[in-house]
């Protein structure tokens, strides 16, 4: 026993061999083995995460950076475009074709912003048929009201609720360190 407690103390146990938690000081010492692991995890964790953000950093200046160029360049080819004389598409649309690509100016669609609020409300004078409405359970105020019997749910008249079926499960095995 002694020897075994030397081999704990020097985390030399292996899992390969027989170790049996039989006795309250082996499983303490299970805790602080599972304390020391998951200090290590977060330890890695938190150099990951700072080597993630670092190298997010990176990329967002060299972004940065290319998107300036490339702002730059659009910009003097919206300069160029606008000293040609090109005819507009039915669609009210220019395009120059190059070799190597297109440039186009094309016109958008307008902007839409609605208040829900007084859009609804203008709905519900004129045309109800476009307002949604979704019928969903208030689960956490019924199941206040339910009683459970086996493996059902049952009214307070004692009627079985439809729709809900409980599944036992198996007993969940926590460890706090």
């Amino acid at each position: 026993m002694e020897n075994l407690l030397l081999e704990m103390a020097n985390g030399e146990v292996e899992e390969t061999e027989k170790f049996v938690v039989d006795n309250d000081l082996k499983a303490d010492w299970c805790l602080d083995k599972i304390r020391e692991e998951e200090a290590e995890v977060k330890r890695m964790q938190m150099v990951v995460e700072q080597k993630i953000y670092q190298l997010q950093a990176n990329l967002e200046a060299f972004k940065s950076s290319r998107e300036q160029t490339i702002s730059f360049f659009e910009s003097k080819l919206l300069e160029y475009m606008q000293t040609l004389h090109l005819k507009p598409t039915k669609a009210g649309n220019y395009t120059h074709t190059l070799p190597t690509g297109k440039i186009k100016l094309s016109k958008q669609l307008p902007e839409v912003r609605r208040n829900e609020n007084t859009l609804l409300e203008f709905l519900k004078k004129t045309e109800p048929k476009y307002i949604k409405v979704k019928e969903s359970v208030d689960w956490a105020n019924l199941k206040k009201t339910l009683k459970q019997v086996d493996n059902k749910y049952v009214t307070e008249h004692g009627e079985v609720v439809e729709g809900v079926e409980l599944l036992e499960r198996d007993y969940k095995f926590k460890v706090e360190v």
